[in-house]
């Protein structure tokens, strides 16, 4: 039996073996989350802009990045690269450029 595996009860009371699986810690666990956060955000940024102030040209920027942020943060080769710390920081500031960006346009 591997170090890394426990018993476990099954749902017919048989016990089988379940291994100990930690994709990420909590550290990086938390910075995805984050990263989520901000796309959803850029998101309704971005739509209520484009809605409101009908420019396609100042929503665009906003939704789109938002979007693909939420989608590179479910897709595991591209999220190794976000929670680098180059990574992150680049994220960060772009969207607090984007931010700034949705408040000033």
């Amino acid at each position: 039996m591997p170090a890394s595996a426990e018993l476990a009860t099954g749902c017919l009371g048989v016990k089988t073996i379940e291994p100990e699986i930690h994709r990420y810690s909590e550290w990086v666990e938390t910075i995805i989350l984050n990263m989520r956060w901000a796309g959803y955000l850029l998101f309704a940024f971005g739509m209520i802009d484009w809605r409101y102030q009908n420019s396609f040209v100042k929503g665009a920027p906003l939704w789109m990045f938002g979007l693909a942020l939420i989608i590179s943060t479910y897709i595991p080769a591209v999220s190794k690269v976000l929670v680098t710390k180059a990574g992150a920081i680049i994220t960060a500031v772009i969207v607090a450029l984007l931010l700034v960006l949705a408040f000033v346009a």
